[in-house]
């Protein structure tokens, strides 16, 4: 019998490109892929996203995640940006990043990163730098004065500024991978948490089981992703979400919507990868709610499905289709 103790593929025999070692860390990293049909290596996967949120064991958010699950070390938690979690396998074969999502002003757990965080989210998931109209303050500088035009170029220099929470989730990647240099390396978070793991993922072909995450496709297209080095990395990103959570569905925007009242413009909708979609509209009856965008109800959802979602390619999806985009 193995001794390997997660639910898991061998991907290890895949025929995948080779490439010097200078330009690409990621390959050696791709061993093995989680099991998304297996219903609880995905409740360990979104335990650890809930556990992204606590500073550690000791909080009363904290998540506890099942064996063969350990926390190795924390993420960020001594400063104000991207944070988290690293879940090692007891055999050390697996690490799992765990990136914490938004954390706004009435949060409950509420942390000095909720003004960070805001200002990410309005990078990531916004037409452009968060202008949903001119009484929008912006968070960058690439609209272009012309009605719906923006620029591109400087969407994706901002997107990639040292200081915003890509380059930085990029940053914690390569320290694990110093770390755990023979390990298998998953990514995974709720929320922002979710996108920031999917863009991971798709810069360094690994695998990424995400929760309820904002339509993360808009930033990876800006950041030419996925790269030539891994085409085919979406096949290895799941989003698991469900149809009354307005922000996994692309809902929450709108003057009136309770997104855009909290000041955040969640304009994009459409996911990169394969979406694992619980229909709780259809088969429990609620209502689209921000409540159902939680991860503490998510992991309930979960429970209470005799198996995960299905997952499968999105529908045909395109973001800001009234905004015209230059190239300057």
């Amino acid at each position: 019998m193995s001794s390997f103790t997660v639910n898991s593929i061998d991907v290890s025999n895949l025929d995948v490109e080779q490439v010097s070692e200078g330009n690409y860390i990621g390959n050696r990293h791709l061993r093995r892929i989680p099991d998304v049909t297996d219903k609880q290596s995905v409740l360990s996967f979104a335990r650890m996203a809930a556990s992204a949120y606590a500073a550690d064991e000791t909080s009363d958010d904290w998540v506890e995640v099942d064996v063969p699950w350990n926390r190795s070390l924390g993420i960020g938690w001594d400063f104000d940006g991207v944070r988290g979690h690293v879940f090692v396998e007891t055999t050390g074969s697996v690490v799992v990043i765990a990136l914490k999502g938004t954390t706004t002003i009435l949060s409950r757990d509420r942390t000095d990163t909720y003004q960070n965080d805001k200002i990410n989210d309005n990078l990531l998931f916004s037409c452009c730098c968060g202008r949903v109209s001119y009484k929008w303050t912006t968070v960058c500088d690439c609209y272009l004065k012309n009605t719906y035009t923006c620029s591109q170029t400087c969407l994706a220099r901002e997107l990639r500024s040292k200081d915003k929470y890509y380059e930085a989730s990029l940053r914690v990647f390569r320290e694990v991978a110093k770390l755990y240099p023979t390990s298998s390396i998953w990514v995974t978070g709720h929320s922002l948490g979710a996108s920031l793991s999917s863009l991971i993922a798709q810069t360094h072909g690994l695998p990424a089981l995400v929760f309820a995450a904002p339509g993360e496709k808009l930033a990876a297209s800006r950041l030419h992703l996925p790269t030539w080095l891994h085409p085919d990395s979406e096949k290895y990103i799941w989003h698991f979400g469900n149809t009354a959570d307005p922000v996994f569905m692309g809902t929450c925007n709108g003057p009136l919507s309770a997104c855009a009242i909290g000041g955040y413009a969640l304009e994009s909708q459409c996911h990169s990868g394969l979406e694992c979609v619980y229909d709780t509209v259809t088969d429990k009856g609620f209502e689209m709610s921000l409540i159902y965008h939680r991860i503490a109800k998510l992991i309930e959802i979960i429970e209470e499905y005799d198996r995960p979602a299905e997952c499968s390619k999105p529908l045909s999806c395109q973001d800001c289709y009234l905004w015209n985009f230059i190239r300057d």
